[in-house]
């Protein structure tokens, strides 16, 4: 499974898949690994496919949403569904992570 990666502005757009669980976990772990170390300044991971979150899906996020910050780069969470947006709000992520409507809503709050 390749995620899609692309280049907005200055920023590091990545869309993730329909469902993040323990079937893709290890996979989407090498991939946002890899981009890690490219060292990006910006990253936004675009929910707009993802239609459900598991655990390990959860797992995942907050480890390199927590990598990437660690390395001094702005994480952004978009176009979340209601239910990822349920999930991670009952997770208690929401104060964690940064979550806006639109990539250029994101844009706008990394700047």
């Amino acid at each position: 499974m390749a995620l899609e990666i692309t280049a907005l502005r200055d920023a590091i757009v990545v869309e993730l898949p329909g469902r993040l669980d323990s079937n893709n976990a290890t996979d989407i772990e090498s991939e946002l690994q890899a981009l890690l170390q490219t060292k990006p300044k910006k990253v936004i991971l675009d929910f707009t496919q993802t239609e459900y979150v598991a655990s390990a899906g959860l797992r995942v996020l907050l480890r390199y949403t927590r990598d990437f910050q660690s390395k001094g780069c702005q994480v952004a969470f978009v176009e979340l569904s209601p239910s990822v947006q349920k999930i991670i709000g009952m997770a208690g992520f929401t104060k964690i992570f940064s979550i806006s409507v639109s990539k250029e809503e994101a844009l706008r709050k990394m700047n």
